[in-house]
């Protein structure tokens, strides 16, 4: 019990991650950002045709109608959890499975290489908490126990445990994010075990199996990108790609990451640089700390080479190859950066036991070193477990949970639960319509709450769609386009996001009630009627409405007397 007692202790503060979860539900806070507005959709969809197949592959509630392939989840595997149709619960479940796999394997892997529980329970807490989203599955979470196992194998140990989570963790994570760069990466692990007379045989069965796993979860995507479908030219083909300055992204990746894979280590990277720097002057005697070393080292390297790729990616060396060579087109190498948050804590682990190893030399030069490491390594450790509970959601829900009426939009907020049921029943009980016997747009709120709640869309968020669909609902935007060069560029350079935008309010959404009017917004209502829209959802009051062909339907607007946003149903006349 007691050589298990910094990893229960841990477990324990993980837990306590999920309070505010259980306490709010679904006034809890939640990132929306490329999550509720994006792949939480993806995963109820697949999940609504679990059982079924959607006629010639193409799910009709999105944009209009876009192929399966399209709404690859990012997680195959999680799509089980949203069978129920408890979508928050699946959410939180997949948020615990998450940081509770990426606790145990930073644990176990720092543990490992360092023999130090103290520094393998904080790392491994701190990696946890860390803001990622979990609708990626185990896309981040889940890289450091997969180390841990190659590492194993590399010892011939846990073969049958090791299979079995390579083939969950490819199930539960994204070829297109991660699996990639791991795939590419494991193979030269291999080589360098071969090369040191370690067990790679049972290495490469490993990695085949996670290889196959991909493969047989992506086959529609990999079919397409390959030529080898015959759905429609993908709007990815009309990409125009700006590049980015390549030095300020290299110290921008290497300093915070990059994305959805900021790991808020650069304070505690300043205290690694010093370690690596004081003790490369004094060179310890002790074995052990000379084994962290090379490692420490070799982490440290490791990562800055994944921000030269991301940088080498998105600079103007990467987008002249990929504007020259079109497999290289949409490829996203720079995805790489998805390893480094594993990487930046197990060297905070590593860096954590390196300053902890007794020295065998006891000079006053050798403890004043060492006392001020440890402050230093002890003050880093701290600022970051502090910026990282500031940066994530955790502490947005404790001030909630202290003050209900926080302002910070919430899961309910955001898909306007309670009200758009409104919306659903009203248009059923005066038409007589199913959802499925209309098209709907909206404004002022993301089609993604819309379509959360059954509603078939023609706008909405994929990147990968018919490049036919872009030009098509192109036109129903256009007037608006004209009015601001920033929404006209990002949506004819790269138009992942087929939404009705306005000059007006500056694409922010959702609006809050009784903040804001809609007067001189501009749509061509022929374009929607033409592409079936028949009805459009604002969060605002249209003054124009009458004048661009819009009717509003009802009375009033649908609301509750506690929703952030209300809904004004108007009909395309």
């Amino acid at each position: 019990m007691k050589s298990k007692y910094w990893v229960y202790l841990g477990f324990a503060a993980v837990f306590m991650m999920l309070i505010p979860f259980i306490y709010l539900g679904t006034d809890s806070i939640i990132t929306y950002h490329d999550q509720l507005d994006g792949e939480m959709n993806v995963y109820i969809l697949r999940a609504k045709y679990f059982f079924t197949a959607p006629e010639h592959g193409i799910l009709p509630e999105v944009m209009g109608g876009v192929a399966k392939s399209a709404m690859t989840p990012p997680a195959p595997f999680s799509v089980l959890f949203f069978l129920s149709g408890y979508y928050f619960e699946a959410l939180v479940l997949m948020q615990m499975i998450g940081s509770l796999i990426g606790y145990l394997g930073m644990y176990l892997l720092t543990e490992m290489l360092t023999k130090n529980k103290l520094a393998a329970a904080l790392t491994g807490v701190m990696f946890a908490y860390l803001p990622l989203l979990p609708v990626y599955g185990l896309s981040h979470f889940g890289i450091p126990l997969l180390i841990y196992l190659f590492l194993q194998l590399k010892e011939g140990r846990l073969f049958k445990t090791s299979l079995l989570y390579t083939i969950f963790f490819a199930l539960n994570s994204s070829l297109v994010l991660i699996g990639f760069a791991l795939v590419g990466f494991i193979p030269f692990g291999i080589l360098y075990v071969h090369k040191k007379g370690g067990d790679f045989g049972k290495m490469i069965i490993a990695w085949v199996v996670m290889l196959t796993a991909y493969l047989l979860t992506n086959l529609d995507l990999i079919g397409q990108t390959l030529g080898l479908s015959t759905l429609p030219r993908s709007h990815k083909s009309d990409y125009i790609y700006q590049a980015e300055n390549f030095w300020r992204i290299l110290l921008d990746g290497f300093l915070n990451g990059r994305d959805h894979s900021l790991s808020y280590h650069k304070y505690f990277l300043a205290a690694v640089i010093f370690i690596l720097i004081i003790y490369g002057i004094f060179r310890p005697k002790n074995s052990a700390k000379q084994n962290l070393y090379k490692i420490m080292v070799f982490l440290l390297t490791f990562n800055f080479i994944l921000a030269l790729i991301a940088a080498f990616w998105n600079g103007a060396p990467g987008i002249g190859l990929r504007t020259r060579i079109d497999i290289f087109g949409t490829f996203q190498l720079a995805r790489v950066m998805w390893i480094s948050p594993a990487t930046w804590f197990l060297l905070m682990g590593l860096t954590i036991a390196f300053v902890l190893l007794p020295d065998e030399q006891r000079n006053s030069k050798v403890i004043w070193v060492k006392a001020v490491s440890t402050a230093i390594v002890a003050i880093a450790c701290i600022i970051t477990g502090v910026t990282i509970l500031m940066a994530g959601n955790f502490r947005l829900n404790i001030q909630k949970m202290i003050n209900p009426a926080y302002g910070a939009i919430s899961y309910r907020d955001y898909y306007a639960i309670g009200v758009f049921e409104q919306v659903e029943s009203y248009i059923r009980e005066q038409t007589g319509m199913a959802q499925d016997e209309y098209r709907v747009v909206s404004l002022g709120i993301n089609p993604a709450a819309a379509l959360y709640h059954g509603f078939y869309c023609l706008d909405g968020y994929s990147n990968n769609y018919p490049l036919e669909y872009k030009y098509l609902f192109r036109r129903i935007i256009a007037p608006e386009l004209l009015k601001d060069e920033i929404n006209r560029i990002y949506f004819d350079y790269w138009g992942n996001r087929c939404y009705l935008t306005s000059a007006e309010n500056d694409g922010r959404w959702p609006i809050k009630k009784d903040t804001f009017i809609y007067q001189s917004f501009a749509i061509d209502t022929d374009a929607l009627k033409d592409m079936g829209g028949k009805y459009l959802f604002s969060a605002a009051y249209i003054e124009n409405a009458e004048q661009i062909g819009l009717k509003l339907a009802g009375e009033e607007a649908f609301e509750t007397s506690d929703s952030y946003s209300r809904i004004y149903l108007y009909e395309v006349r």
